[in-house]
């Protein structure tokens, strides 16, 4: 016969406490986190919103080692946002926008915008892309004002139009006031881009590139040719060879590509709504692309840049060059070692060779690199 347990009515109210606890405890793990299965046109962005929560906690619940890899019909575990989070918006990507200015719309900054959509280059949105917009309101900084140039534009119209001296709008894009501009170009307005100042490299190494000679080596070096000559033992100033490695004093910044046809291409539409943060270092196939500074080189290969270098520094600055032909040296590098060869590998397969270069002095938001090239290239 079974045995039967007799409860008192504090025992009874304990018991029905900890059942109400257990089951509030059991609906509040089931809201915290679901499964959720992707459906096809589904991004990370968008799952993020529509679940309360944020993309880079969708990456860490779920171990997904690229956002943009997502397929139709994989499983996320979705983990709902602590009380209390500031809320996420959503923004469909437009032809013509950039993140700097989807940002600067929203009242976030762009390095706000790209942690909670775990975008790792800012350059590489797409229209029709949705992006989360986290905790709008809460700038961390001021964003970029970015201005589309219109047709019958000067710099001296946008300059007024906006309220600020053609000199600093100038200044901005690494351009003169007497600069050129061209309709469907991306122009900052304001702020002025980070002050950035390239680390002093020490003693660094020039390979020579077809063409070199010694007078037009030490020239870009500004030191004397004798000099060039001591420093590496060389007697015959008329003797040097393609490859050949030279010593080279310290305290300047490396081209990265000597010899090279350039402009200042910044801020030019691309496809897909992209826009051109950087500019383009037109050469022949193979032409070594060195470092323009010390610092850690990785090598990445990817469907738009191609066979790529991202070279980051003691100061955090890291310098990206895309569509290279071939890979050189890797890992910790000093300045004007050869990282890789001029070559037209990614989105640029078939047109004229050439590096595409940037700069991030914070290693997130890219300046426009024209004026580093001009003084250093020549």
């Amino acid at each position: 016969m079974p045995a039967f347990i007799r409860f008192d009515d504090r025992t009874r109210r304990t018991v029905r406490a900890a059942a109400v606890l257990l089951f509030a405890m059991g609906l509040a793990a089931a809201a915290s986190a679901a499964a959720y299965v992707v459906k096809p046109g589904d991004t990370l962005g968008g799952i993020a919103a529509a679940n309360n929560t944020t993309v880079s906690a969708i990456v860490t619940h779920n171990e997904i080692s690229n956002p943009n890899r997502i397929r139709a019909g994989q499983t996320l575990q979705i983990h709902g946002r602590a009380a209390g989070a500031a809320a996420t918006k959503l923004h469909t990507v437009r032809y013509g926008e950039i993140l700097s200015g989807i940002a600067a719309s929203h009242n976030v900054s762009l390095a706000a915008l790209l942690n909670a959509n775990a975008i790792p280059n800012s350059n590489r949105i797409q229209v029709g892309q949705v992006i989360s917009i986290p905790g709008a309101g809460t700038t961390g900084g001021t964003a970029p004002l970015v201005h589309l140039v219109q047709r019958g534009e000067s710099l001296a119209s946008i300059a007024a139009k906006y309220g600020v001296s053609v000199s600093s709008l100038a200044a901005n894009n690494g351009m003169t006031p007497t600069s050129t501009i061209f309709v469907t170009t991306r122009l900052r307005v304001s702020p002025a881009p980070p002050t950035f100042t390239p680390v002093d490299s020490g003693s660094g190494v020039y390979v020579v590139a077809a063409g070199d000679t010694l007078g037009g080596i030490a020239a870009r070096q500004g030191i004397s040719v004798h000099r060039l000559l001591d420093l590496n033992g060389l007697a015959n100033p008329d003797l040097i060879r393609t490859g050949q490695r030279l010593t080279v004093p310290g305290g300047g910044w490396v081209c990265p590509v000597p010899g090279a046809t350039f402009f200042n291409d910044w801020g030019f539409p691309r496809n897909n709504g992209r826009v051109h943060e950087g500019n383009d270092l037109f050469a022949p196939r193979g032409t070594p692309v060195l470092a323009p500074e010390a610092g850690f080189v990785e090598q990445i290969t990817g469907t738009i840049g191609g066979l790529q270098f991202r070279l980051t520094t003691a100061n955090g600055t890291v310098y990206w060059g895309t569509h290279l032909d071939s890979f050189g040296a890797g890992g910790q590098v000093s300045a004007g070692t050869v990282v890789g060869y001029v070559g037209d590998s990614g989105n640029a397969k078939g047109a004229r060779p050439m590096l595409h270069f940037e700069v991030h002095p914070r290693g997130i938001e890219p300046i426009n690199p024209y004026p580093l090239l001009a003084e250093a290239c020549g």
